[in-house]
């Protein structure tokens, strides 16, 4: 685990582990194995509402076609991200996301990863409002 960032030094930089590996002190802090879960709980949650829907809309066949292609996109890129991590050959390279971007693609990669981040991070915001809202709406009825 790192010692949080000194006053002098720039905390949040692209080196910097978002999570540490073990929360200390048990005082219920943030977690890597957590934050997997969490993230794994709302994949898993989109999925089951986002399925359905798909399949009516677009039939069973061309809706297996999508998930099929979506699972090969997750396929190469978690396959990108070990390769650049270097956890394939055995060592670790880099430890963040932004850090990741930075060494494929350089400073302009990580700039379009963190707008990419504030696009999903607002979308899924909007879903979750839309979603809340019908739930309200039916339960107000």
């Amino acid at each position: 685990m790192r010692p949080p960032a000194r006053e002098g030094k720039r905390a949040g930089g692209a080196d910097e582990p978002l999570l540490p590996e073990f929360s200390g002190g048990g005082g219920g802090g943030a977690s890597v194995s957590g934050a997997v879960f969490n993230v794994s709980t709302s994949i898993v949650g989109a999925g089951i509402m986002s399925i359905p829907a798909a399949m009516r809309v677009l039939g069973v066949v061309p809706a297996l076609l999508l998930i099929a292609a979506v699972a090969s996109l997750a396929d190469a890129s978690v396959e990108f991200m070990l390769r650049y991590t270097g956890w394939a050959g055995g060592k670790r390279a880099t430890s963040t996301y932004a850090g990741l971007m930075g060494d494929a693609f350089g400073r302009a990669g990580a700039a379009v990863l963190n707008v990419f981040i504030a696009f999903t991070t607002t979308g899924t915001l909007v879903v979750y409002l839309i979603i809340i809202g019908e739930l309200l709406a039916a339960a107000g009825q």
